[in-house]
């Protein structure tokens, strides 16, 4: 099968939708299927393309918050590749520049489309100078618009698709998370030197992700308190980096929080896997994400979770195993956290079914079910082109 991947983020930047497009692209041409990514460039930071990976020219975005993000054109040899290329199915992610490129491809070449909408966009508002509420029904109408024009979409969590059948999408939504590769287990040793980093008469707490003020990261530094007054010591780890990093910086530094909080940056994803498995307990208090692939990475390694319950990251802990969902509270993550951290029995529990419950969530799986997806959205299209001639 050749199949057209349309992106607004790819590498070299890294967040969860680029993480998931490129396990599912990993695994297809693992399965001999040929995968045609069609993104934007990174102002050269890219790299030396592969041959199946097409740039579009891009611009950044004029605002501080948003500088990650690439404004994609319409100037790229894969525009005049794509005919060549016998696509079978066009693929996009986000409901973007490079969305309305493939869609228009798609229309023009006759190819069906199926679309994944990864991110809770009416929780980024903040980032545009527009008035909320006016931002929040822009979002949920484009999102609408986009998917409507979409034979098939794909939500990463029940929660989503919820969301999407309420801005009045009509056309068929399947759940389907990405799935993970079970992360290469770090040296020991090295493992051991990474801990011995931090106080090792304290709790290690970590956090990986974006820097970003849908992460709700200073929740964290309350917890950090409540469990000192409950007598847990311990050190907060942030891995990571993003637009609101000087911010937290500044409030780490105003709550007097310097020696008991530290901070990476980006990392390559072997450390970050290495990171993960020298701590005690991982805290995640956002409660936009979609999927929770990050959980999933730490639980794999043995690594008990305290999450928001909300989205993705609240299905994948609803039934308990590998860590607690919780609501995203200062007092509620510091419940559960000193409950993990103070009961050795129930730690060791959650320990032993989150790496049974990473095991589940394959990244192989969950391919063969994407491709059981692309199948029928290629065969039902050709019958209503059939029926239409």
């Amino acid at each position: 099968m050749n199949i057209a991947v349309f992106t607004d983020t790819y590498t070299p930047q890294v967040n969860g939708v680029s993480t998931s497009i490129l396990i599912f692209q990993q695994e297809l041409e693992r399965l001999g299927h040929r995968v045609y990514i069609f993104c934007p460039t990174y102002g050269g930071r890219e790299g030396v393309n592969p041959s199946r990976v097409f740039r579009f020219y891009s611009i950044p975005y004029r605002s501080e918050m948003m500088r990650e993000q690439r404004i994609a054109l319409p100037i790229s040899r894969g525009i005049w590749e794509f005919p060549k290329l016998k696509i079978d199915i066009v693929h996009y992610h986000v409901p973007h520049y490079m969305g309305a490129y493939a869609l228009l491809l798609a229309w023009i070449f006759r190819k069906p489309t199926i679309h994944t909408y990864h991110t809770l966009f009416v929780k980024y508002t903040h980032y545009v100078n527009i008035r909320p509420s006016l931002a929040v029904r822009f979002v949920k109408w484009i999102s609408r618009v986009f998917c409507n024009q979409t034979d098939r979409i794909l939500a990463p969590s029940e929660e989503m698709k919820k969301e999407l059948l309420g801005y009045g999408v009509i056309k068929p939504i399947e759940v389907l998370p990405t799935g993970i590769y079970p992360p290469p287990l770090p040296e020991p040793s090295y493992v051991k030197a990474i801990r011995h980093r931090f106080p090792m008469n304290k709790k290690l707490l970590i956090f990986v992700g974006r820097f970003a003020r849908e992460k709700n990261i200073p929740l964290l530094f309350d917890v950090l308190k409540i469990l000192e007054r409950k007598g847990v010591s311990c050190h907060l780890l942030l891995v990571g980096d993003g637009p609101d990093r000087k911010r937290i910086e500044g409030e780490i530094f105003a709550r007097g929080l310097g020696e008991r909080i530290s901070i990476t940056g980006y990392i390559p994803r072997s450390e970050v896997f290495a990171y993960l498995a020298s701590s005690d307990l991982f805290l995640f208090p956002s409660e936009t994400e979609t999927q929770g692939l990050v959980l999933l990475e730490a639980m794999s390694l043995g690594v008990p979770v305290v999450a928001a319950a909300a989205m993705g990251a609240g299905e994948v802990l609803k039934d308990g195993r590998g860590g607690v969902a919780v609501p995203a509270t200062p007092e509620s993550f510091a419940e559960a956290a000193y409950r993990l951290l103070t009961d050795p029995s129930l730690y060791l529990e959650k320990q032993r079914s989150a790496k049974d419950k990473a095991k589940e969530w394959s990244s192989s799986a969950m391919t063969v079910r994407l491709l059981s997806l692309y199948q029928t959205t290629i065969e039902e299209y050709r019958a209503r082109r059939y029926r239409a001639s």
